[in-house]
C-alpha cells in the first residue's frame, strides 16, 4: 500500500504520472468527510466509487464523478492510499480519463460550478420551470444535484445552460431542500456557552433536558476539574469522568466553574463518549509510526463503527465513522467543540483509535454515590468497624478507598459486580444499625438529592431483593 498526503493539483497529476503510471489499483482520496475512489488502470481512470453511498444512481457517471471531486479544486489538499490489485466494485466509465485531462475539467468545473452556487446557493436547490422551453420538463422539480448527474450533455456544458436558464428567466429556486432522501447530517451547536455556573439551577436545567428529549452534552469546567454529562433522547446515559462528585456540585456549583449546554445530533452523540474510552485498539501513538490515510481507509475497509482522535498542538480532531463510512470530523479547539470539513493533516502529533462499544456508565455513577451514602452513615455510628469496609475494598480490584471517598479502580465490567458490593453495605449497615435506624438515616441522607435522584429513575438502576423502597 502507498499512503501519503496532496498538497496540490500538481501533486495528483505526478502521483498519477509518476509511481502510479504502470500500476492497477484502488486510488482513496480524502477529501474531507468526502472520500473518492478511483480505479486506475496504468494511467487511466476506469472507474470510481463513493465512500458515503453503495449505488450512484445516475445516468452520467463522468459528470458524477466531475462533482465529486470538484471539492479538490476549492483546497487542493487530501489524504491518499493506493492499494494495488484486482478492480473492486466500481461504477464504470464509459470514457476513462487520462489524469491530465482529469485535472483541466475539474478546473472548469470547479470554476462554473462556483459561479452556479452565487445563484442557487445549494447544489440541494429544487427548481421549477418558469417559461417553457425544450426539455422543460427534465428540470422541472429536480434538484440543482440531480439535473447535473443526470444531463445527457458534460457537466461544464449543463452548468453553463442552466446559468442560461436562470439569467434567461426560464427558472427559479422553488424550494431548498432536495425530494430525496440525503445521508444522516451531524449537528454541533452551542445553545449555552461559558455562563458561570453559580448562576445555574441544574435541577431546572435537567428536567428540561429530560422533557425536551435532548441530545447533547453538557460541560461543567472548573479551575482543576472538567465534567461531561451526555444526553440521549432525554435521557443522561453517561458522566465522565465517572464520579458521582457530580450530584454535590449539581447542588452547590464551585466557583470559577462554567457551563456549557451543546446540542448534538443524535446520529453522533454515542459516538463522541468513545473521547473517554480506555479500551482503545490504538493509544497515543506518534504521527511518525502511523500514516493516517491508512488508518482512514482501515476503518473503511473493515466497516468500523468508531473514532479516530488526531492530536495537534492545541487541538484535537475527532474523525467519526459509522459502518465504515465517514460521517463527521469534530474539532475540540479554543473555539470548543465545532463541525469542520477538513483535518490540519500537517500537524498530526499522535493518533488514538477506539472501536465502538456502548459507553453508558450512569448506572455505575448512581450506584456509586450510594455506596458513599451508605458508607457516610456507617462512618457516622460505627466508625470503630471502618477497618472492615476497608480490608475488603483492599482486596477488591473493582473500588478503592482514595481520600475519604470510595471510587472505581476500573471500569465494572457488568452491573453485577458493584451491586453485590453495595448489597454487602447495605447487609452490613442492616446488622449494625437496625433496619428502622438505618432506613430514617438513608431518607435523611438522601432527601438533598430527592429530585435529583427522581429525575434519573434511579430506582431503575437498583436490583437489590429487600431493599425495593431504597429508592423512594
Amino acid at each position: 500500500m502507498i499512503s501519503g498526503y496532496l498538497n496540490s493539483k500538481q501533486d495528483l497529476v505526478d502521483l498519477l504520472n509518476g509511481c502510479l503510471s504502470n500500476r492497477v489499483g484502488t486510488l482513496d482520496l480524502f477529501l474531507g468527510v468526502r472520500v473518492v475512489s478511483l480505479y486506475i488502470d496504468k494511467g487511466l481512470i476506469k472507474g470510481f466509487r463513493l465512500g458515503d453511498s453503495e449505488e450512484v444512481n445516475t445516468q452520467n457517471k463522468r459528470s458524477t464523478l466531475l462533482y465529486h471531486l470538484s471539492e479538490f479544486m476549492e483546497d487542493a489538499k487530501a489524504f491518499f492510499t493506493f492499494r494495488e490489485g484486482k478492480k473492486e466494485k466500481f461504477f464504470e466509465l464509459e470514457e476513462p480519463f487520462f489524469v491530465e485531462e482529469l485535472v483541466l475539467q475539474l478546473q472548469l468545473v470547479h470554476s462554473e460550478l462556483k459561479s452556479l452556487m452565487e445563484r442557487v446557493i445549494t447544489p440541494m436547490a429544487v427548481v421549477k420551470v418558469i417559461k417553457n422551453f425544450g426539455q422543460a420538463e427534465f428540470y422541472n422539480g429536480k434538484s440543482v444535484y440531480q439535473i447535473l448527474v443526470n444531463s445527457n450533455t458534460s457537466l461544464a456544458e449543463e452548468l453553463r445552460r442552466l446559468k442560461s436558464l436562470f439569467s434567461g428567466g426560464y427558472l427559479d429556486i422553488d424550494q431548498f431542500y432536495s425530494p430525496e432522501p440525503l445521508k444522516e447530517k451531524v449537528k454541533i451547536e452551542y445553545l449555552v456557552k461559558e455562563i458561570e455556573a453559580e448562576k445555574v439551577n441544574f435541577i431546572t436545567l435537567l428536567e428540561s433536558c429530560h422533557f425536551n428529549n435532548s441530545n447533547g452534552i453538557i460541560q461543567i469546567i472548573g479551575e482543576n476539574f472538567e465534567f461531561e454529562l451526555y444526553y440521549k433522547k432525554g435521557k443522561l446515559f453517561a458522566v465522565y469522568p465517572c464520579n458521582s462528585e457530580i450530584f454535590d456540585f449539581f447542588l452547590a456549583p464551585k466557583n470559577n466553574s462554567v457551563l456549557n449546554v451543546i446540542e448534538v445530533s443524535e446520529n453522533i452523540i454515542d459516538l463522541l463518549t468513545l473521547k473517554h474510552s480506555e479500551e482503545r485498539v490504538v493509544n497515543s501513538l506518534s504521527g511518525s509510526f502511523l500514516e493516517l490515510g491508512k488508518a482512514l481507509v482501515g476503518m473503511g475497509i473493515e466497516a468500523k463503527t468508531g473514532m479516530i482522535t488526531i492530536y495537534s498542538e492545541g487541538f484535537k480532531n475527532y474523525i467519526i465513522y459509522r459502518d465504515g463510512h465517514l460521517i463527521g470530523i469534530v474539532e475540540d479547539g479554543l473555539k470548543g467543540l465545532r463541525l469542520v470539513k477538513s483535518l490540519p493533516v500537517d500537524r498530526v502529533e499522535w493518533i488514538d483509535i477506539a472501536i465502538y462499544q456502548p459507553m453508558e456508565n450512569i448506572q455505575h455513577v448512581i450506584h456509586q454515590f450510594l455506596i458513599n451514602t451508605i458508607y457516610g452513615i456507617i462512618l457516622k455510628y460505627a466508625g470503630h468497624l471502618n477497618h472492615i469496609i476497608l480490608s475488603h475494598l483492599a482486596s477488591s480490584d473493582l473500588l478503592k478507598y482514595n481520600e475519604g471517598v470510595i471510587v472505581y479502580r476500573r471500569k465494572p465490567k457488568d452491573e453485577r459486580e458493584v451491586l453485590d458490593f453495595l448489597q454487602f453495605l447495605l447487609d452490613f449497615s442492616y446488622r449494625v444499625l437496625g433496619n428502622n435506624r438505618l432506613e430514617r438515616e438513608l431518607e435523611i441522607s438522601l432527601q438533598p438529592y430527592r429530585d435529583i435522584l427522581k429525575i434519573l429513575k434511579v430506582e431503575e438502576y437498583l436490583k437489590l431483593p429487600g431493599y425495593e423502597g431504597f429508592a423512594r
